[in-house]
């Protein structure tokens, strides 16, 4: 009890309020950290505004880490820099989504195929600011979109399940039809 008495209790009040006020920031400083973000390692080794189809996931051929290996997928890093980004991509059977995120992780829309029926998502990406950027050409590569989004930059995800190699052409080939284009005003 003789060294109670020679504690300094204010001392201690403030060395626990010091230790969690540094806590605290370095958790929000962490948080605020995208030096390796998906969107940043994808951003630098893909195309933009381009939809990429990967390799099938396996030990040691991973993209991202912590994807499925019981999927597949075709990513775009997207930017809306000075045109509009359309996005089309179809969803046949359950186990497909179609996800576009921005580049801190947050999700900026999301879908998911239905068991009942093939979804067809047509998406428009459009600028986050107010800038016009003309009216959509009326050509053979203008595309409807059934819903628009402003984001300035990010990344879509199509993922598709593996169901096995009897169906793995038929996936593939689905995949290969999604697309991300940049329509420049």
């Amino acid at each position: 009890m003789k060294i109670l008495r020679f504690i300094d209790w204010r001392l201690l009040v403030i060395f626990a309020l010091v230790a969690g006020i540094v806590h605290i920031t370095a958790t929000f400083m962490a948080l605020n950290d995208q030096r390796s973000s998906s969107y940043t390692r994808l951003a630098g080794s893909l195309p933009h505004n381009l939809m990429t189809l990967t390799d099938a996931v396996s030990p040691g051929h991973e993209i991202l880490p912590f994807l499925a290996p019981d999927a597949r997928y075709a990513f775009c890093p997207f930017e809306t820099t000075d045109a509009t980004v359309r996005v089309h991509a179809l969803l046949p059977d359950i186990g497909w989504t179609l996800g576009v995120y921005a580049p801190d992780g947050s999700n900026l829309y999301f879908a998911a195929a239905s068991s009942q029926r093939e979804s067809t998502i047509n998406l428009s990406i459009v600028p986050a600011d107010d800038r016009f950027l003309g009216l959509p050409s009326q050509g053979a590569q203008s595309v409807t979109a059934d819903q628009t989004i402003a984001a300035p930059k990010g990344l879509i995800v199509v993922r598709a399940p593996d169901r096995g190699e009897p169906y793995r052409a038929e996936t593939q080939a689905v995949l290969e039809k999604a697309s991300c284009v940049s329509n420049r005003a």
